[in-house]
């Protein structure tokens, strides 16, 4: 790519070659270094391509073969400018069009977003563009290390991030804390007086207590707002008896047994889109907020489905420009009635069970049973489980302090 742009701006020629002694002449040409490329027979002539600092140096060659050499074609920079060295309204545009690429490689014309999953592409970019550091944006109003600062500031999940121009790309990485919000609230050191309530009905499994007084034990069926440790230690006095209270913050693992119900439900008839042809494509321009719909020949009748494809253009790696080529490709449909057997609804219904059982396990949940019944019914599929599970239950709550004033004897 970049020998064929230097021989571009050079300038090179398409020869024709006939005479006497034609391969004496090529050989000739090889002994003094000068480059030709493409050589082709074409009976008893060679067509070949030969630079213009190369063409020069023929006259010598020709003369002592008896050949001659017949221009074709002339192809390059040099002989685009001397064909149009006329027109001085299309070099002035030309110069115009360079100038303002060169502007436009002053400001942020693409936005790209990694690393993050909890918090959405559209979420990042509103809050860019409340610090003033969106698309368009002047590149030189864009400070990097403050962004960073602002993007660990204002999302707690963020631990990370790192903001970087290149061209007129902006890139932005950021790390998310992997630990999930109910872990993160489990595990940190709170201030003051925290019960752990439960959250949801179980059966406790297992509790180990690090801070706090135990309410429940393995085995105790809890409710949820029930109090499973308490952030309340009793202070004896020499007689066993309670004189005081010191409140701190609860701290525990506790697991316990829950239980999910799972519903679903589908027909055994349905109509679904099944394309009858190939598709047919329409482009679209669109320049800043502009768009520009290409003249087309395609008739979108319904049913139909749609497909959009979008570019956006650079002028080189990094310098990307607000314009975006789109192509939508239209395919036509009908409606094909589908009827399950139900060995078919069976399948669809235990594909869909899996997937909610691969959520729950996601979310740390450790399943231990499961009971799933499918039915059929007014030419419906119903389907009706219960999952058995352990998982870390209990959330924290600020502790209501009491005193006890014990008189003296």
């Amino acid at each position: 790519m970049f020998l064929s742009l230097i021989k571009f701006f050079r300038g090179f020629l398409l020869v024709r070659l006939n005479g006497y002694s034609p391969e004496r002449f090529l050989n000739l040409c090889s002994n003094h270094n000068i480059l030709i490329w493409s050589l082709s027979n074409r009976g008893d002539t060679y067509e070949f391509y030969i630079s213009i600092a190369g063409y020069r140096k023929l006259k010598p060659l020709l003369k002592k073969t008896k050949t001659r050499i017949t221009i074709l074609k002339r192809i390059g920079f040099p002989f685009f400018l001397y064909r149009y060295r006329k027109r001085k309204l299309f070099f002035a545009g030309i110069l115009l069009c360079f100038c303002l690429l060169l502007y436009l490689t002053t400001f942020v014309w693409l936005i790209d977003i990694n690393g993050n999953s909890s918090i959405t592409d559209e979420t990042i970019l509103s809050f860019l563009e409340k610090e003033h550091a969106t698309f368009g944006s002047k590149k030189r109003s864009v400070n990097c290390s403050a962004l960073e600062e602002a993007l660990r500031t204002n999302y707690d999940d963020i631990i990370w991030a790192s903001v970087r121009l290149s061209g007129t790309k902006m890139t932005i990485d950021i790390q998310e804390n992997l630990i999930s919000k109910k872990d993160s609230e489990n595990n940190i050191r709170l201030e003051g007086a925290f019960d752990i309530v439960a959250d949801k009905p179980a059966v406790i499994t297992s509790i180990v207590t690090r801070n706090g007084t135990p309410l429940v034990k393995t085995g105790s069926e809890i409710e949820a707002g029930d109090i499973l440790v308490s952030s309340e230690l009793d202070i004896y006095n020499d007689s066993n008896e309670i004189v005081d209270y010191v409140y701190v913050a609860a701290d525990a693992d506790i697991y316990g047994q829950t239980q999910y119900t799972y519903q679903d439900s589908f027909p055994m008839e349905y109509n679904r889109k099944v394309r009858t042809g190939e598709g047919k494509s329409a482009y679209s321009l669109s320049l800043f907020s502009y768009q520009i719909q290409f003249p087309s020949a395609v008739k979108k009748k319904e049913p139909f489905e749609s497909y959009t494809e979008s570019r956006q253009l650079a002028i080189a790696k990094d310098y990307y420009i607000p314009i975006i080529l789109e192509k939508t490709t239209y395919y036509n449909c009908d409606y094909e009635k589908v009827t399950l057997s139900k060995a078919q609804a069976k399948e669809r219904a235990q594909e869909n069970f899996l997937q909610f059982m691969k959520k729950l396990e996601e979310r740390g949940i450790q399943i231990t049973d499961k009971n799933v019944m499918i039915e059929f019914a007014d030419n419906t599929c119903q389907v009706n489980g219960k999952i058995t599970a352990v998982e870390k239950i209990g959330r924290y709550q600020p502790a209501e302090e009491r005193s006890t004033e014990h008189e003296s004897e």
